[in-house]
């Protein structure tokens, strides 16, 4: 028998996770992931200014560039793959297929008209490894998901597939967690949508201690009889136990037996630390309550600027939730199930997070369902006939999806969120609010979810050949005018992302924090660092 493969691909915001299958015997045969995303930045704004900035065509480049590596790593015959299918949201699959990105940085008709943008279609596409620029057999058939407006991309397709939940009768509620929360809310099979542009913080990016999950990282948390004991991923990013602190002051209560260390903390053990704290009454309304910081291990803790950044990012999830439900005319508490997706959702405590409000209070089943982005590129690689059936769905869902950036409803709910974390309203203030607005209140708290882990891991079957992790980097080149080269741009950038080479500043663009830092171009004693000029790609 002839040997044939196909890869499936998932681009993330904070990352590419991709495997290698075996068409004949459709199995798994290697995964690959990336730690981080090639272009700067922590979210799809970031890359979308990036490449808007310094032409999409060089951010086309760079992405494509790693996809490459990954290619390469899971070690099968590039000549024998016969398809690819790739899973994103519409930013990157926008950049992965180099279309036309200006129609995803502005709001509205009028603004894309005055700009004179063409929209380019992203129904579902068939093109060829040649086209996009992939390393393999010229001719591999390279299939392409739709999306369905604007925020709403075949990540959030994927989601409702795999869950199964269009099939169902009920009320049901799901999640992709990431940076861009891309929601579903299903009645009976009526679909209302939206994203919720959560931010970078619970994923551990822009937070002083925080990182992407990787060895000696804080992912979880637990109250015990005199403490918090801390949880750090090992060199096989399993969770072992570390010490057992006070938060308030530092003090360790007990050392770990696992002689680990911690060197910063994940998006789940963000959240971990902020339900803790919301239980043990150090967070209250909205601050840190009696210091400025809570105390992790070895020099680890989350800033009282850390928690506002927290808190606006859940408050995104929350004021989402409502917004969908007035909207879809229901209460929360009518949810009869919600699912949690992706990589962040599946490893997160499901308590914790109904804590602290990424998951509605009254949440009473409650399913982590893992990676189901990379899932659906892997059946549509195994089935290419399914892309028809994902282009029906996403033109069905259209009518319903709801733009929260110019939604009247989450606007006032989300103001409300603000002022919780940046003036410290109580929460029974925020309630009050919200009658008086006119909208529900949020529910009692369930004292007793129900949680099902489908999968023992977010991507449940790595492949005979196993987990890679590739190392990925492009460089750009930048000669500004009147530089001195005084290293100040590299003294302050917290990612170690520049670097000065023959007179020119060199950026690394995977370390690179983007738009949402800058301190490259905000330290600058003489004002001459462009960002937007770094165009010379190699």
């Amino acid at each position: 028998m002839n040997e044939e493969y196909a890869i499936a691909i998932d681009i993330g915001t904070s990352g590419i996770r991709a495997q290698a299958l075996d068409l004949n015997e459709l199995k798994v045969i290697s995964t690959s992931i990336t730690l981080r995303h090639p272009l700067p930045g922590a979210n799809v704004v970031d890359h979308l200014h990036f490449a808007l900035n310094v032409g999409s065509e060089t951010a086309h480049n760079i992405l494509i560039e790693s996809i490459n590596k990954v290619i390469n790593s899971l070690n099968v015959d590039k000549e024998k793959v016969k398809r690819v299918s790739v899973c994103g949201n519409p930013i990157q699959l926008s950049l992965f297929a180099n279309l036309e990105i200006r129609d995803l940085a502005y709001w509205g008709e009028n603004a894309i008209k005055d700009q004179n943008i063409i929209p380019p279609s992203r129904k579902s596409t068939i093109t060829t490894s040649e086209k996009i620029g992939l390393n393999l057999n010229p001719n591999t058939e390279v299939y392409i998901p739709p999306a369905i407006k604007h925020e709403i991309g075949a990540d959030a397709l994927a989601m409702l597939y795999k869950s199964g939940i269009l099939e169902k009768e009920g009320i049901f509620l799901i999640t992709d967690f990431g940076t861009n929360a891309e929601m579903a809310l299903v009645i009976d099979g009526e679909i209302f949508t939206c994203s919720a542009a959560a931010g970078p913080a619970i994923e551990g990016q822009m937070i002083k201690k925080g990182r992407l999950a990787s060895p000696n990282t804080i992912s979880d948390l637990d109250l015990v009889d005199d403490g918090w004991i801390i949880k750090v991923l090992n060199d096989e990013l399993i969770p072992v136990d570390g010490e057992i602190i006070n938060p308030e002051n530092g003090k360790i209560i007990k050392k770990s037996q696992n002689d680990v260390e911690a060197k910063g903390i994940t998006g789940t053990g963000v959240i971990a630390a902020f339900s803790l704290g919301l239980r043990d009454k150090i967070i209250e309304d909205g601050k840190i309550k009696n210091s400025d910081k809570i105390y992790l291990q070895d020099d680890v803790y989350l800033s009282s600027e850390d928690i506002v950044n927290i808190g606006k990012a859940l408050g995104a999830f929350r004021a989402a939730h409502l917004t969908l439900a007035e909207v879809a005319g229901i209460d929360l508490d009518e949810i009869d199930a919600c699912y949690m997706a992706g990589a962040s959702g599946f490893y997160v405590d499901p308590l914790k997070s109904l804590d602290v409000g990424q998951i509605p209070p009254s949440s009473k089943e409650i399913y982590q369902i893992g990676n189901t982005s990379l899932a659906m590129a892997k059946d549509i690689c195994f089935n290419p006939d399914l892309l028809n059936t994902l282009q029906d769905i996403a033109d069905g869902m259209e009518s319903n999806h709801i733009m929260l950036a110019t939604c009247e409803t989450f606007e006032k709910i989300y103001s409300l969120e603000l002022a919780v974390y940046e003036q410290g309203m109580p929460l029974w203030m925020y309630n009050q609010w919200l009658k008086k607005y006119g909208y529900q209140q949020l529910p009692q708290k369930e004292e007793n979810s129900n949680i099902y882990k489908i999968f023992e891991r977010d991507i449940p079957e790595l492949g005979e050949d196993g987990l890679n992790t590739v190392e990925i980097g492009s460089f750009l080149k930048a000669e500004f005018d009147g530089c001195i080269q005084c290293g100040t741009c590299i003294d302050n950038c917290p990612e170690s992302a520049i670097k000065i080479e023959d007179k020119a500043i060199v950026l690394r663009t995977d370390f690179c924090a983007g738009l949402g830092c800058q301190k490259c171009v905000l330290s600058c004693p003489l004002k001459v660092y462009d960002y937007s000029k770094f165009l010379n790609y190699y």
